[in-house]
């Protein structure tokens, strides 16, 4: 989707952004593949602190027009980045745990930037 505020904002700060390490990821459907967020997933359920963890299914499938701006904008500005999509992934703390290597490896591990 067109987003001229994210492109704006992006082309303002193109500079500042060359000098950075930047990292983006999302799980959600994945069109290509076919592959969706399951809808329930019992293990989202219930953490030893909430009683209540949906994962919210349908969050990061919603964020990828913004997502794709984004990438766009960065592109445009020849901005590097790293960016990973994490077919059927859900949007809360066990399917970040299940990735956290990715990001850390890319910010602190020395692995070259895409």
């Amino acid at each position: 989707a067109f987003q001229p505020a994210t492109i704006a904002a992006v082309a303002a700060s193109a500079d500042v952004l060359r000098n950075k390490t930047i990292y983006i990821d999302n799980g959600g459907d994945d069109e290509p593949s076919n592959v969706k967020v399951p809808f329930f997933d019992v293990f989202d359920h219930t953490t030893s602190k909430h009683w209540w963890n949906p994962g919210y299914f349908w969050l990061d499938t919603q964020l990828q027009p913004g997502i794709d701006a984004m990438r766009a904008a960065l592109d445009l500005v020849g901005v590097d980045y790293k960016y990973e999509k994490f077919a059927g992934g859900r949007h809360n703390e066990r399917a970040w745990a299940q990735r956290i290597h990715v990001p850390l490896m890319h910010l602190f591990g020395g692995e070259k930037k895409k």
